[in-house]
């Protein structure tokens, strides 16, 4: 396996991890901090969604090109995990 397709995978498996977090917030969000709640999932969203963006254009890459995409998508997972932890502290989980 190139070290590309290793990082791929390693980073497929983060996306999901990110993603059941965030599901998990949904089931613990009561009917009062509901809209809360849905107003930092859209912010989550639209991080995840950038993450989302890098994640792929790393998958289309080349093995060479992929290596020099890995700081992007390093930063754009950082950028993620930072705004998964203010929500998390925002709705007290």
């Amino acid at each position: 396996m190139s070290k590309n397709s290793e990082y791929v995978s390693t980073m497929q498996a983060q996306m999901k991890a990110f993603d059941a977090e965030v599901d998990a917030l949904g089931a613990n969000a009561g009917a009062k901090a509901r809209a809360s709640y849905d107003e930092r999932i859209k912010e989550l969203c639209a991080s995840r969604d950038a993450g989302q963006k890098a994640f792929v254009k790393l998958q289309e890459a080349s093995e060479s090109a992929g290596a020099s995409m890995h700081a992007g998508m390093q930063t754009a997972f950082e950028t993620m995990q930072a705004a998964l932890k203010k929500v998390c502290a925002e709705l007290g989980k």
